[in-house]
């Protein structure tokens, strides 16, 4: 060895000043063969998930999604801002072929005080009934969404504010005698009711909601359980 200088590199050594390769030992390719397949399995996991996670959906899971992001999560009828919509396509349409269009909004008396004393999961209890009941009530072509914080609506299409008025107080009745569900018999709530119609009342969308929201208001000052149209 003294008169041969080893000289070790990465990989290589020199030897009286010539370079020659490092055999492997069959230990270190087992290691390097080892490490390579692990590192192939992580990637290829990782390619696999990524590829699910890029599938994609099917036309039922689009339509669900689709469904789900229209709709109020408690009630399961339209949410607000598709319900405000909906209330601007039919006015373009009564206001197009000249048609009647009413517009009904109902809320629970004394909604706060039953929020206070049974708790918010009694409450939205409370307005699945009130979806499930006016479900009951209207007419496949009307159509029915949250317009407001615990306020339900009901679009009326080609419908006068007579005909309106009979359903509201179907709803009505029905809203304090049935129970709001099979666990709670004893509980009974009533309804306050706005009616209004195109063009009687208003002749956009905007005035003919606030003049829902004041008829409804004015139910509720004269005490509640009650229609109101003006």
């Amino acid at each position: 060895m003294s008169d041969k200088k080893k000289i070790f590199t990465t990989g290589k050594f020199e030897v009286d000043g010539k370079w020659a390769s490092v055999r492997e030992t069959k230990f270190t390719k087992m290691v390097l063969e080892t490490r390579f397949d692990r590192q192939k399995f992580k990637e290829t996991k990782q390619k696999e998930m990524m590829d699910r996670q890029r599938k994609p959906m099917s036309d039922e899971e689009l339509e669900e999604l689709e469904r789900k992001s229209l709709k109020d999560l408690v009630t399961d009828l339209y949410n607000q801002r598709t319900f405000l919509r909906k209330l601007e396509y039919e006015m373009r349409r009564a206001k197009r072929y000249k048609r009647p269009l009413s517009l009904m909004i109902l809320t629970i008396d004394n909604i706060s005080q039953l929020q206070r004393q049974y708790g918010q999961m009694i409450v939205d209890e409370v307005m699945r009934a009130a979806a499930r009941i006016t479900g009951i009530c209207i007419r496949d072509v009307d159509v029915s969404g949250i317009c407001d914080t615990a306020k339900i609506g009901i679009i009326f299409p080609e419908t006068y504010s007579s005909r309106a008025m009979i359903v509201a107080e179907r709803i009505r009745e029905r809203m304090k005698q049935e129970p709001i569900n099979s666990e709670m018999r004893h509980l009974r709530v009533t309804t306050s009711i706005g009616v209004v119609s195109f063009p009687t009342h208003a002749r956009d969308e905007i005035d003919l909601l606030q003049r829902a929201i004041e008829f409804l208001a004015k139910a509720e000052e004269e005490g509640g359980d009650r229609v109101h149209n003006g």
